[in-house]
């Protein structure tokens, strides 16, 4: 973020030094470039009566330095709402991305910030393509859907544990027809195979082991796949 920053500061120095200076309050380099103080948050004066896009700007800023995400969205969106053609519309697009990205928790919880963010994100990269965000968020929007699959998972995996396994097979090849890193592809190619075994489809399980051992022959699964595949050539296979 500090590189973003950084970056931001020239084209923004111009339009923001009238913000003036808050003093020792600042605890980001934009709040400095801004002027924000973060008692600006603490004033009286109502968010809905609030217009001016440097003001929202600072608010949402501020909200967000104290980690109050869910404020810093509502200001973040109201910038955006009220000036969308503002030299600092891929900025707020941005933080606002963050700040949903910021509320994030495990990845069996609600997945309903995740979704927000990887929208916010790809909005910063198809409505502000030359913008200094395009990268980072790029780069957020790999690690968010990596964790939509692994949300993926542990659904299957659910699945799987309670015996529902036709539900189980399909998360598990859905996840397999995205790009994903090669763990989680391995633990899904394994879960798949042993939901198939249980549910009685010897012939998809021998395959799915087949292949499992061939892409994976050091795995750790490796010695549970041998115990089965031995089991299975005393089953006739079923489909």
């Amino acid at each position: 973020m500090k590189t973003a920053l950084f970056r931001l500061a020239v084209p923004i120095f111009t339009i923001l030094i009238l913000a003036g200076c808050s003093g020792t309050e600042e605890k980001s380099e934009l709040l400095s470039l801004l002027g924000v103080d973060e008692k600006i948050v603490d004033t009286d004066h109502e968010t809905e009566d609030t217009y001016d896009a440097i003001t929202l700007l600072k608010r949402g800023e501020a909200f967000y330095v104290k980690e109050e995400y869910i404020e810093a969205v509502a200001e973040f969106e109201r910038f955006l709402l009220l000036h969308p053609f503002h030299r600092m519309a891929a900025f707020s697009q941005f933080k606002l991305a963050m700040s949903y990205f910021q509320q994030l928790n495990t990845i069996d919880r609600d997945p309903g910030p995740m979704r927000k963010a990887m929208a916010a994100f790809e909005r910063v990269v198809s409505q502000y393509p030359q913008s200094l965000y395009v990268q980072e968020a790029q780069e957020k929007i790999a690690k968010l859907k990596l964790r939509a699959l692994k949300h993926e998972f542990l659904i299957g995996h659910f699945y799987y544990r309670t015996e529902a396994y036709p539900a189980a097979i399909a998360r598990f090849n859905k996840i397999l027809t995205k790009e994903t890193d090669d763990t989680l592809r391995e633990k899904t190619l394994y879960y798949l195979g042993l939901a198939h075994f249980e549910s009685g489809a010897f012939a998809e399980a021998s395959n799915i082991f087949r292949q499992f051992m061939e892409k994976y022959p050091q795995s750790e699964f490796g010695k549970k796949i041998i115990k089965i595949q031995a089991k299975l050539q005393n089953t006739d296979p079923v489909s």
